[in-house]
């Protein structure tokens, strides 16, 4: 019997929850979370971490880099960006595994996520420091939050239909 990608994603998940329950968050910087747990989490939810027109960290997608001069561009640049089928998908805020990983205490910066979010006319903003997602739409509201990272187990589907490559390409009905 093979593995289908969905059950091998949960699976790589599971491992980096585990990861991170044997981890002292205080010592991750904002570089640490994003190398050690985010961008493998995202890798697992089946997206290219290495191809940069699909995912773009520290600046605007390739796609809107070669059709917006410089000068028209927003001068905020978000943290990360996943394009899909050539145009901005989902929009992230990235935060630092520190004192507990307490997400809420970075609400402020939900308004920046939702400019980018906006801007890019992509359909999601999202909040994380792995301990904790929040999922905005692109107007700022809250669709969901896991609030530990055992959820993104306990709650896998919804984890796949709104964040996998696979969920947003093609959407359950």
């Amino acid at each position: 019997m093979s593995i289908t990608s969905k059950e091998l994603a949960k699976s790589k998940i599971e491992k980096l929850v585990n990861k991170w329950n044997n981890s002292t968050g205080s010592d991750f910087t904002e570089q640490d979370t994003i190398t050690n747990f985010i961008l493998p989490f995202l890798e697992a939810l089946g997206w290219d971490i290495c191809n940069v027109y699909e995912l773009k960290q520290g600046g605007y997608p390739v796609s809107l880099r070669k059709t917006v001069p410089v000068e028209s561009r927003s001068p905020k640049k978000p943290d990360c960006v996943i394009s899909l089928n050539d145009k901005p998908h989902m929009v992230f805020e990235f935060k630092p595994l520190v004192d507990g990983g307490d997400i809420d205490r970075y609400n402020h910066r939900k308004d920046k996520l939702q400019e980018e979010a906006q801007y890019l006319n992509a359909k999601y903003g999202i909040l994380t420091n792995f301990s904790e997602t929040i999922v905005y739409d692109a107007d700022g509201n809250e669709l969901t939050k896991f609030k530990h990272p055992k959820e993104y187990i306990d709650r896998f589907n919804e984890l796949w239909v709104l964040l996998s490559k696979q969920g947003v390409s093609y959407p359950q009905s």
